[in-house]
Protein backbone atom coordinates (compact mmCIF):
# COMPACT_ATOMS: atom_id res chain seq x y z
CA UNK A 1 0.00 0.00 0.00
CA UNK A 2 1.32 3.47 -0.91
CA UNK A 3 2.02 5.70 2.06
CA UNK A 4 -0.34 8.71 2.21
CA UNK A 5 1.18 11.98 1.09
CA UNK A 6 1.98 14.20 4.06
CA UNK A 7 4.01 17.38 4.42
CA UNK A 8 6.65 15.49 6.36
CA UNK A 9 7.37 13.04 3.53
CA UNK A 10 7.21 15.11 0.32
CA UNK A 11 10.85 16.24 0.25
CA UNK A 12 12.09 13.03 -1.32
CA UNK A 13 10.00 13.76 -4.42
CA UNK A 14 12.52 16.51 -5.22
CA UNK A 15 15.60 15.16 -3.49
CA UNK A 16 18.13 16.22 -6.14
CA UNK A 17 16.61 19.68 -6.48
CA UNK A 18 16.55 20.02 -2.68
CA UNK A 19 20.25 19.19 -2.57
CA UNK A 20 21.05 21.65 -5.34
CA UNK A 21 19.23 24.77 -4.08
CA UNK A 22 18.70 24.51 -0.34
CA UNK A 23 21.29 26.56 1.58
CA UNK A 24 23.81 25.06 3.95
CA UNK A 25 24.43 26.18 7.54
CA UNK A 26 26.93 28.62 9.07
CA UNK A 27 30.37 27.24 9.84
CA UNK A 28 30.38 29.21 13.11
CA UNK A 29 27.27 27.34 14.27
CA UNK A 30 28.90 23.98 13.55
CA UNK A 31 32.07 25.00 15.40
CA UNK A 32 30.04 26.19 18.39
CA UNK A 33 28.10 22.93 18.59
CA UNK A 34 31.18 20.73 18.30
CA UNK A 35 33.01 22.92 20.81
CA UNK A 36 30.20 22.52 23.33
CA UNK A 37 29.56 18.81 22.69
CA UNK A 38 30.29 16.16 25.21
CA UNK A 39 32.76 13.36 24.45
CA UNK A 40 31.63 10.68 22.04
CA UNK A 41 30.11 10.34 18.58
CA UNK A 42 27.59 12.66 16.90
CA UNK A 43 24.03 11.86 15.84
CA UNK A 44 22.06 13.81 13.22
CA UNK A 45 18.27 13.52 13.22
CA UNK A 46 16.60 14.10 9.85
CA UNK A 47 19.74 14.47 7.77
CA UNK A 48 17.98 14.91 4.44
CA UNK A 49 20.49 15.07 1.60
CA UNK A 50 23.29 16.26 3.88
CA UNK A 51 23.01 20.05 3.81
CA UNK A 52 24.18 20.20 7.44
CA UNK A 53 26.02 16.88 7.38
CA UNK A 54 28.71 18.24 5.08
CA UNK A 55 29.92 20.86 7.57
CA UNK A 56 30.09 18.38 10.45
CA UNK A 57 31.77 15.71 8.31
CA UNK A 58 34.47 18.25 7.42
CA UNK A 59 35.55 18.05 11.08
CA UNK A 60 36.11 14.29 10.71
CA UNK A 61 33.70 13.39 13.51
CA UNK A 62 32.19 9.94 14.04
CA UNK A 63 28.73 10.77 12.69
CA UNK A 64 25.54 8.72 12.38
CA UNK A 65 22.82 10.26 10.19
CA UNK A 66 19.19 9.22 10.56
CA UNK A 67 16.96 9.97 7.57
CA UNK A 68 13.50 8.38 7.23
CA UNK A 69 13.11 9.05 3.48
CA UNK A 70 15.09 6.56 1.40
CA UNK A 71 15.15 8.96 -1.57
CA UNK A 72 16.80 11.71 0.48
CA UNK A 73 19.15 9.20 2.12
CA UNK A 74 20.25 7.93 -1.30
CA UNK A 75 21.48 11.42 -2.24
CA UNK A 76 23.26 11.69 1.11
CA UNK A 77 24.97 8.33 0.61
CA UNK A 78 26.12 9.34 -2.88
CA UNK A 79 27.97 12.26 -1.34
CA UNK A 80 30.13 9.69 0.52
CA UNK A 81 31.26 11.82 3.45
CA UNK A 82 34.14 10.21 5.38
CA UNK A 83 33.25 8.94 8.84
CA UNK A 84 29.50 9.17 8.16
CA UNK A 85 27.09 6.26 8.50
CA UNK A 86 23.61 6.74 7.03
CA UNK A 87 20.66 4.92 8.60
CA UNK A 88 17.26 4.98 6.88
CA UNK A 89 14.93 5.15 9.87
CA UNK A 90 12.79 7.48 11.94
CA UNK A 91 14.22 8.80 15.18
CA UNK A 92 11.07 7.56 16.92
CA UNK A 93 11.83 3.97 15.86
CA UNK A 94 15.61 3.86 16.10
CA UNK A 95 17.20 2.34 19.24
CA UNK A 96 20.39 4.25 20.21
CA UNK A 97 23.44 2.02 19.87
CA UNK A 98 25.61 4.07 22.28
CA UNK A 99 25.73 7.39 24.10
CA UNK A 100 26.24 10.44 21.86
CA UNK A 101 28.12 13.57 22.83
CA UNK A 102 26.05 15.64 20.41
CA UNK A 103 22.60 15.12 18.93
CA UNK A 104 21.62 17.75 16.38
CA UNK A 105 18.81 18.37 13.93
CA UNK A 106 18.83 20.90 11.09
CA UNK A 107 15.46 22.08 9.82
CA UNK A 108 13.83 18.78 10.84
CA UNK A 109 13.01 18.62 14.57
CA UNK A 110 9.45 19.86 13.99
CA UNK A 111 8.78 16.68 11.98
CA UNK A 112 9.68 14.46 14.97
CA UNK A 113 6.77 13.42 17.21
CA UNK A 114 6.54 16.15 19.85
CA UNK A 115 5.20 13.73 22.46
CA UNK A 116 8.38 11.65 22.47
CA UNK A 117 11.21 13.58 20.85
CA UNK A 118 12.73 14.88 24.09
CA UNK A 119 12.59 11.40 25.60
CA UNK A 120 14.37 10.07 22.52
CA UNK A 121 17.00 12.81 22.65
CA UNK A 122 17.69 12.17 26.34
CA UNK A 123 18.04 8.43 25.68
CA UNK A 124 20.47 8.99 22.78
CA UNK A 125 22.69 11.49 24.61
CA UNK A 126 25.48 10.49 26.94
CA UNK A 127 25.47 12.31 30.31
CA UNK A 128 26.70 15.84 29.66
CA UNK A 129 25.92 15.54 25.95
CA UNK A 130 24.53 18.46 23.98
CA UNK A 131 21.27 18.73 22.03
CA UNK A 132 21.43 21.29 19.18
CA UNK A 133 18.33 22.24 17.18
CA UNK A 134 18.48 24.80 14.40
CA UNK A 135 16.50 26.27 11.52
CA UNK A 136 17.19 28.68 8.69
CA UNK A 137 14.79 31.62 8.27
CA UNK A 138 14.79 33.80 5.17
CA UNK A 139 13.79 37.44 4.72
CA UNK A 140 13.42 39.01 1.27
CA UNK A 141 15.40 42.25 1.20
CA UNK A 142 13.81 44.02 -1.80
CA UNK A 143 10.30 45.38 -1.04
CA UNK A 144 9.27 45.22 -4.70
CA UNK A 145 10.18 41.55 -5.08
CA UNK A 146 8.59 40.81 -1.72
CA UNK A 147 5.27 42.36 -2.79
CA UNK A 148 5.32 40.70 -6.22
CA UNK A 149 5.92 37.19 -4.85
CA UNK A 150 3.40 37.65 -2.08
CA UNK A 151 0.79 38.74 -4.63
CA UNK A 152 1.43 35.63 -6.75
CA UNK A 153 0.85 33.47 -3.68
CA UNK A 154 -2.39 35.27 -2.86
CA UNK A 155 -3.68 35.03 -6.44
CA UNK A 156 -3.09 31.33 -6.96
CA UNK A 157 -3.29 30.13 -3.39
CA UNK A 158 -6.25 31.80 -1.62
CA UNK A 159 -6.10 29.41 1.35
CA UNK A 160 -2.47 30.42 1.81
CA UNK A 161 -0.50 29.56 4.89
CA UNK A 162 2.69 31.47 5.65
CA UNK A 163 5.42 30.84 3.08
CA UNK A 164 8.94 32.18 2.71
CA UNK A 165 7.57 34.86 0.36
CA UNK A 166 5.89 36.56 3.33
CA UNK A 167 9.02 36.80 5.44
CA UNK A 168 10.15 40.39 5.28
CA UNK A 169 10.31 41.24 8.98
CA UNK A 170 12.34 39.31 11.57
CA UNK A 171 10.58 36.30 13.04
CA UNK A 172 12.23 36.93 16.42
CA UNK A 173 11.56 40.18 18.35
CA UNK A 174 14.49 42.57 18.60
CA UNK A 175 14.34 42.58 22.39
CA UNK A 176 15.87 39.70 24.32
CA UNK A 177 13.51 36.88 25.25
CA UNK A 178 13.84 34.12 27.75
CA UNK A 179 14.49 30.65 26.37
CA UNK A 180 11.02 29.60 27.58
CA UNK A 181 9.39 32.38 25.52
CA UNK A 182 11.51 32.03 22.41
CA UNK A 183 11.52 28.24 22.25
CA UNK A 184 8.31 27.26 24.02
CA UNK A 185 7.48 24.72 21.29
CA UNK A 186 10.57 22.67 22.17
CA UNK A 187 9.26 21.83 25.67
CA UNK A 188 12.80 21.96 27.07
CA UNK A 189 12.46 24.84 29.53
CA UNK A 190 10.46 22.77 32.02
CA UNK A 191 12.18 19.43 31.42
CA UNK A 192 14.38 18.70 34.48
CA UNK A 193 16.55 16.29 32.49
CA UNK A 194 18.12 19.18 30.54
CA UNK A 195 20.09 22.20 31.68
CA UNK A 196 22.19 25.06 30.27
CA UNK A 197 19.48 26.18 27.83
CA UNK A 198 20.84 28.68 25.30
CA UNK A 199 19.70 30.47 22.16
CA UNK A 200 21.91 31.93 19.42
CA UNK A 201 21.39 33.50 16.01
CA UNK A 202 23.74 33.43 13.01
CA UNK A 203 22.91 36.04 10.33
CA UNK A 204 24.26 36.05 6.77
CA UNK A 205 23.40 37.20 3.26
CA UNK A 206 22.36 34.95 0.37
CA UNK A 207 21.57 35.63 -3.28
CA UNK A 208 19.46 33.49 -5.62
CA UNK A 209 18.86 33.72 -9.33
CA UNK A 210 15.21 33.85 -10.38
CA UNK A 211 15.27 30.21 -11.47
CA UNK A 212 17.00 28.94 -8.35
CA UNK A 213 14.67 30.88 -6.05
CA UNK A 214 11.66 29.30 -7.77
CA UNK A 215 13.33 25.90 -7.45
CA UNK A 216 13.94 26.61 -3.77
CA UNK A 217 10.25 27.45 -3.27
CA UNK A 218 9.23 24.15 -4.81
CA UNK A 219 11.35 22.18 -2.32
CA UNK A 220 9.38 23.52 0.68
CA UNK A 221 6.62 21.35 2.07
CA UNK A 222 3.76 23.83 1.55
CA UNK A 223 4.57 24.23 -2.13
CA UNK A 224 5.17 20.53 -2.66
CA UNK A 225 1.66 19.78 -1.38
CA UNK A 226 0.15 21.78 -4.26
CA UNK A 227 -1.18 20.10 -7.38
CA UNK A 228 1.66 19.88 -9.97
CA UNK A 229 0.01 22.26 -12.48
CA UNK A 230 -0.62 24.84 -9.79
CA UNK A 231 2.93 24.55 -8.52
CA UNK A 232 4.38 25.04 -12.00
CA UNK A 233 2.20 28.10 -12.61
CA UNK A 234 3.36 29.74 -9.39
CA UNK A 235 6.94 28.79 -10.14
CA UNK A 236 6.85 30.27 -13.65
CA UNK A 237 5.26 33.52 -12.45
CA UNK A 238 7.82 33.83 -9.66
CA UNK A 239 10.64 33.56 -12.20
CA UNK A 240 9.00 36.20 -14.38
CA UNK A 241 8.44 38.57 -11.46
CA UNK A 242 12.05 38.31 -10.33
CA UNK A 243 13.44 38.63 -13.85
CA UNK A 244 11.41 41.83 -14.29
CA UNK A 245 13.10 43.26 -11.18
CA UNK A 246 16.74 42.53 -11.90
CA UNK A 247 16.87 38.74 -12.03
CA UNK A 248 18.13 37.99 -8.51
CA UNK A 249 16.72 37.79 -4.99
CA UNK A 250 18.78 39.00 -2.04
CA UNK A 251 17.96 37.17 1.15
CA UNK A 252 18.84 38.04 4.72
CA UNK A 253 19.16 34.61 6.27
CA UNK A 254 19.14 33.90 9.98
CA UNK A 255 19.99 30.53 11.45
CA UNK A 256 18.33 30.17 14.85
CA UNK A 257 19.91 27.70 17.25
CA UNK A 258 18.61 26.29 20.53
CA UNK A 259 20.84 24.12 22.72
CA UNK A 260 20.29 22.09 25.88
CA UNK A 261 22.58 19.80 27.84
CA UNK A 262 21.60 16.44 29.26
CA UNK A 263 22.16 16.15 32.99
Amino acid sequence: MTEPRRRSNVFGEAADEYDAVRPDYPCALVADLLGGAGPGPVLEVGAGTGKATAAFAAHRVDLVCLEPDARMAAVLERRAFPGVRVVVDQFENWPPDRGYGLVFSAQAWHWVDRAERNDRAWAALAPGGLLGLFWNAFFIADPGIYRALHEIDRRYWPELEETMNQWQSPLRPAEAQSFAEEWAELDLHDDPRFTDLRSRNYPRQLRYSATDYARFQSTTSLFRMLEPDRLETIRAEAVAAIEARGGTVDIRAECHLATARRL
